[in-house]
């Protein structure tokens, strides 16, 4: 045994039982002690029990025997010494020609399967990396999709700043002055009623911040019943921008309010206003 710890080879030749008793001995109380010496003798008593399945045991050629006794240089004594003394020799030799063919075919099959761990860790490397692509191209993709959500919402609202833009500049639009309440002191709004996209729009500034709960509902009245024309909320900066068909008639309307309901909207109006707003101002004009 070299050094501290057993060599490949020594491993190797513990694992098929080729080494002199005494130091087959040593090693068995060294690898006790040493789990890196336990665990290289552990993977060559599995290559040669692998060798062993694998290599189907045959039987030797005729003239085999002979011929290792003459390369031995062996005399070919008298029957009865040659009954004495071949058998062990021959035993010997067949012993030593079978540990060389043991390890022979050991020091391959290591290399087999050294070269099959070797191709599994570049195997997983490879999934790694493909893994790692695909978790980046999912961020990109998810990154994209949001993209396009926002582009789509900003050309929405380039089409109703449009349209709020063509409500105002027509001669032909009603805008109503809408009056705010004590609650919401600092916000201002109007009410643009276009009779040719047959819209009413709504637009408020410095709305103050409302809870996940509650929206904004807008309600139009007609001989005091109030018909709701659906539910806004504002962003962030207290900015709010609501547009909503009406059926035509509407200089039958009298009064418009803004109330505080509960999240998705009321059928009937019960919350605190917001905003009111005279809509006589409408009776005429509307291009019925």
């Amino acid at each position: 045994m070299a050094g501290e710890h057993l060599s490949p080879e020594q491993a190797d030749e513990y694992a098929i039982g080729s080494l002199e008793p005494g130091l087959a001995r040593i090693i068995a109380l060294h690898i006790v002690e040493c789990p890196p010496c336990r665990s290289l003798v552990h993977d060559a008593e599995d290559v040669a029990a692998a060798l062993a399945l694998s290599t189907p045991l045959r039987r030797s050629p005729p003239g085999l025997k002979q011929r290792v006794m003459v390369k031995a240089g062996l005399q070919r004594p008298g029957i009865f010494r040659r009954l004495a003394f071949v058998g062990p020799a021959a035993a010997g030799i067949a012993a030593v020609t079978v540990a060389i063919m043991a390890l022979t075919g050991m020091v391959s099959l290591r290399g087999q399967v050294n070269d099959l761990r070797r191709q599994n860790s570049d195997l997983q490397a490879q999934v790694s990396t493909a893994l790692a692509e695909r978790t980046e191209i999912a961020g990109i993709s998810q990154r994209l999709s949001a993209a396009e959500a926002t582009t789509r919402q900003l050309g929405q609202q380039g089409i109703a700043d449009r349209e709020l833009l063509l409500a105002m500049l027509s001669p032909k639009s009603v805008v109503a002055e809408v009056y705010a309440t004590s609650s919401q002191q600092n916000a201002v709004g109007r009410l643009i009623w276009s009779p040719q996209q047959k819209t009413v729009f709504f637009v408020a500034d410095n709305l103050g911040p409302i809870p996940g709960t509650q929206t904004y509902q807008l309600w139009v009245s007609e001989n005091g019943q109030y018909s709701s024309l659906g539910t806004f909320r504002p962003d962030a900066s207290g900015f709010a921008r609501y547009s909503a068909t009406v059926p035509e008639g509407m200089s039958g309307y009298d009064t418009a309010v803004v109330t505080l309901e509960p999240a998705g909207g009321a059928s009937q109006r019960s919350g605190p206003s917001i905003f009111a707003a005279d809509l006589s101002s409408f009776h005429s004009g509307l291009g019925r």
